[in-house]
């Protein structure tokens, strides 16, 4: 879907960007991470040509971007800032419905999707359809500037520290609620980030960043087994890697079949949950297993404080 090749951004004799190439899938999320300065949010808006690259191809779906005008290459790519970036003087439904006006869609289509989006990500059109964005929480304003992005049906989303304004609880929701959404949509995403546990928790794909270069791309067990340079070990935390690893497996791929011989443990944790959650619980119960739920409540199958160790361990 997006392809980047040698691409290269000077600001004076500087290279915030240095000779960056590589590859984001149709579908994925690919999460850019990095200090501050190291040229994760230049990368990213020369994807969109908020920023004009001084060298290098940046492609999507195979077309050059430099070939379309900017301000149409902008209108199919939904772009999420920090801060939201919500117009303030304009009501919920109206900063959602900015792209699509601006496309000439119909009005009874435009509220149509305002009312889809809003529900999608858990907000009452009937009472947030007509509020200004100092009317709502940080939590609500970062789901309407989600809206904002996906209100024209765009196959890409770049989501600049979209998360970084909010407390960790509510980043936490909105987390889990963006992979919810990606689920159902489809869409591919690219997000920047300087939060190491962010890029494990949301990337298919991790691009690490250190003054203007990639240190590696790859998968986030990758990033774990296999980093490519100590400085990419550093940012991932070599004395953290079991626990990274057991975040990156649900529950319900890990669950054993129940022993019949045996009664059912007594405490439980969901299917879609990390091993990383239920070794927590495991821990605070001080239980040696847990039953693994469905989505209906009932066991699935259950996981061993030994299991999870298992899965901890380095590939």
């Amino acid at each position: 879907m997006i392809r980047l090749e040698g691409v290269t951004r000077f600001y004076g004799e500087r290279a915030v960007v240095d000779d960056v190439s590589l590859v984001v899938e149709k579908g994925e999320m690919a999460v850019v991470v990095g200090r501050s300065g190291s040229g994760k949010s230049t990368l990213l808006r020369m994807i969109n040509r908020l920023v004009e690259p001084t060298s290098g191809l940046i492609s999507i779906d195979g077309r050059d971007v430099s070939t379309v005008p900017a301000h149409v290459l902008r209108r199919g790519i939904g772009y999420v800032i920090q801060g939201h970036g919500l117009f303030p003087h304009r009501t919920v439904a109206d900063n959602i419905a900015t792209v699509p006006r601006l496309l000439g869609w119909p009005r009874d289509r435009i509220a149509r999707r305002v009312s889809e989006l809003l529900e999608l990500l858990q907000l009452s059109p009937a009472r947030f359809s007509g509020q200004y964005p100092h009317q709502l929480s940080g939590g609500e304003q970062q789901r309407v500037g989600v809206a904002r992005a996906l209100a024209a049906g765009p196959d890409i989303v770049l989501m600049d520290e979209p998360f970084g304004a909010l407390d960790p609880i509510i980043r936490s929701k909105a987390q889990d609620d963006l992979k919810a959404i990606q689920a159902r949509l489809g869409a591919t995403i690219v997000l920047v980030t300087h939060d190491m546990d962010e890029a494990f928790r949301l990337g298919d794909r991790i691009a690490v960043m250190e003054a203007g270069r990639v240190l590696q791309y790859g998968t986030p067990r990758d990033m774990i087994a296999r980093p490519a340079d100590p400085r990419v070990a550093e940012l991932t935390g070599s004395g953290e890697g079991a626990l990274r690893l057991l975040a990156l497996v649900r529950a319900g791929d890990a669950a054993e079949p129940f022993d019949a011989s045996t009664p059912p443990p007594s405490h439980s944790v969901p299917a879609g949950a990390s091993l990383r959650e239920a070794l927590a619980s495991l821990l605070w119960t001080g239980e040696g297993e847990l039953a693994v739920t469905g989505d209906d409540g009932r066991p699935v199958g259950r996981v061993t404080l030994a299991s999870v160790l298992r899965h901890g361990r380095s590939p």
